[in-house]
This record gives structure tokens, C-alpha cells and sequence, in this order.
């Protein structure tokens, strides 16, 4: 067996006058794959993007598979 990882950042964002949970989606799609959290990590609001109004937790994660040897 081998593991895939993946990273995924989530955030709120400031769009137009509404605040918007960014990639929730993508999250919720790779877990429902299949992928597990395997460490959750926090980047500070002076480390992001502009639109970016609160830290961003990196969601980094973990998939098996088997290698077709």
C-alpha cells in the first residue's frame, strides 16, 4: 500500500457584503472519496490572499491505495 496526500486550505472570505466559507465544498468532496484528515494546521490572516478576513485552517490529507505491482 501506498498514501496520496492532499492539502486543502478553508477560509472566510469578504465577497460583496457577504463573508463565504471558501472550499468547503472541495473539502467535504474528498472526504466523502475517501480521504481522511491527517493534520489540521493554522495560517495567520498576514500570510493570505486579500480577501481573506480570518486565519485559514490547512486541512492536510490522506488517502490509501494499493499499488497495482
Amino acid at each position: 500500500m501506498s498514501s496520496q496526500y492532499k492539502v486543502c486550505p478553508l477560509f472566510w472570505a469578504d465577497l460583496g457584503s457577504d463573508r463565504h466559507l471558501i472550499n468547503m465544498w472541495a473539502l467535504e468532496e474528498l472526504l466523502n472519496d475517501g480521504w481522511k484528515i491527517v493534520r489540521v494546521d493554522a495560517m495567520s490572516p498576514t500570510e493570505l490572499p486579500d480577501n481573506a478576513v480570518s486565519a485559514t485552517n490547512v486541512y492536510i490529507l490522506e488517502k490509501q491505495s494499493e499499488d497495482a505491482k
